[in-house]
């Protein structure tokens, strides 16, 4: 496999980190979560000490999935990749993944229906779908969240993300770029757009992108080696 087919494959994975696992874990009950801090153009990074405070409190496999998805949103992606691992450690294997996945389904459709505006519950279910096979469904959380949502880079990043898997080099694009403009110092993002590119031929536009995405040592570090975080 050649650098940039290995790259390209592993910066995919780390920009879908938080659908990865989605499976295992289960949707935390929506009352302690400040509905401000669901809801379009607000940042949800207030959030990450008070779900660390009850993790340390409570080893709570919702919480840790709820901290992940924080993680997700914030594009703090390499702390959510961790948080999802320790997840997986506290629920306990493979066999609790079905019923897991079902449960944050359900309660992510029940909390969207009490309130159309939960943007934590639309990430629980696009990511938790994702996972069970289900694209579509992912696909239209994603349109809803970014129409409400439009200044989040990250949610143009997801969205381009699953254009990209539905061969639409187009609006993956768009997204990608939109997602650049609206976060210049967001690494992995840079680095979709360059693959992005490079897939359709801008050689160059996609080698001005790979340099802004080598910025962060830390991206530059996993990529070459081929490995995630």
């Amino acid at each position: 496999m050649t650098t940039h087919r290995r790259s390209r494959r592993v910066a995919a994975s780390v920009l879908a980190l938080a659908a990865v696992l989605a499976s295992l874990v289960l949707a935390a009950p929506p009352a302690w979560t400040p509905a401000a801090a669901q809801a379009g153009g607000h940042s949800w990074k207030a959030l990450v000490p008070v779900l660390k405070a009850r993790l340390a409190e409570h080893p709570d496999p919702e919480l840790a999935f709820r901290l992940s998805m924080v993680y997700a949103h914030e594009g703090m992606l390499i702390d959510g990749w961790h948080v999802l691992k320790q997840v997986d450690r506290m629920i306990g294997g493979e066999a609790h993944r079905p019923a897991l996945e079902h449960k944050i389904v359900t309660d992510a459709t029940a909390d969207i229906g009490r309130d159309p505006h939960d943007l934590l519950a639309r990430y629980e279910l696009a990511f938790a779908t994702w996972i069970g096979g289900n694209h579509r469904t992912p696909f239209e959380q994603f349109l809803e969240i970014t129409r409400q949502d439009p200044m989040n880079a990250m949610n143009h990043g997801y969205l381009g993300y699953i254009y990209s898997t539905r061969n639409d080099a187009r609006n993956t694009v768009a997204q990608w770029e939109e997602g650049v403009r609206l976060d210049p110092s967001n690494s992995v993002l840079h680095y979709m757009l360059g693959s992005a590119y490079y897939r359709t031929g801008r050689t160059r536009d996609a080698a001005v992108q790979f340099n802004l995405a080598y910025r962060d040592r830390t991206l530059y570090n996993y990529i070459p080696r081929g490995e995630e975080p």
